[in-house]
């Protein structure tokens, strides 16, 4: 009887760690690897150092990016963690501005 209840708690185990740790990183791998075959040139994206950029070039697992006008990154691939949302980035300035405009105020 005791050895059945071993069992049955590490078969219990295995199951928690796969639907909590296993399963969700192959999500993610699913998700990064669509992400970086779907990539075209003129897509926005941002890096995993947090640099926003303009894809401009392929040359295979090397992607160039326009950071700005005349500055051009040569990234790997797997440095691109997502592509950037027209709607976010117009939404950011106002927010930021916001935020200025509370710090400007004095304490009463």
């Amino acid at each position: 009887m005791e050895g059945s209840g071993s069992l049955i708690f590490l078969v219990l185990m295995v199951g928690v760690f796969y639907f909590l740790l296993i399963r969700p990183q192959q999500r993610r791998m699913k998700a990064m690897q669509s992400l970086q075959s779907s990539l075209q040139l003129g897509d926005e994206v941002i890096t995993s150092a947090g640099f926003f950029g303009i894809i401009r070039r392929f040359d295979g697992e090397v992607v160039t990016i326009e950071l700005s006008p005349g500055v051009e990154a040569r990234v790997n691939r797997r440095a691109i963690s997502g592509k950037v949302n027209p709607e976010t980035v117009a939404d950011e300035p106002a927010e930021s501005a916001e935020v200025a405009d509370e710090e400007e105020r004095p304490e009463r």
